[in-house]
């Protein structure tokens, strides 16, 4: 599944907290971008959000619009904090129903489909 693939670091997510100053921290994945968003300095989560820049980058490089509408749904009226939480929250629940649909698509070793109900 595309969608849980990993980029190249120049289609990362590059983290920045104001134009011209990186972080030096790239997520190349979806899974990577999660677990990045949990330790990145707040003032980067307010930066990139008010901009719209996880939205863009999950729709344009991830190739998952389902899930660049859903943040882009999040308030930006919280704290940086808040938003943090609630945009972890958001991509962690995405991935484990994009993982049950590998695992569900998935061929059995006999040539069978699992199928979950």
């Amino acid at each position: 599944m595309e969608i849980l693939s990993i980029v190249p670091c120049e289609r990362g997510f590059h983290f920045f907290t104001a134009m011209g100053r990186d972080t030096g921290e790239t997520a190349t994945s979806l899974d990577s971008f999660a677990q990045k968003l949990q330790v990145i300095g707040a003032d980067s989560i307010g930066f990139h959000f008010s901009r719209k820049d996880f939205q863009n980058w999950i729709q344009d490089v991830i190739k998952d619009e389902e899930l660049a509408e859903v943040i882009d749904r999040l308030k930006e009226a919280q704290s940086n904090e808040d938003l943090r939480k609630e945009v972890v929250k958001t991509i962690q629940t995405r991935l484990t129903e994009l993982r049950k649909l590998v695992v569900a698509n998935a061929p059995a070793s006999d040539g069978l489909r699992l199928t979950l109900s």
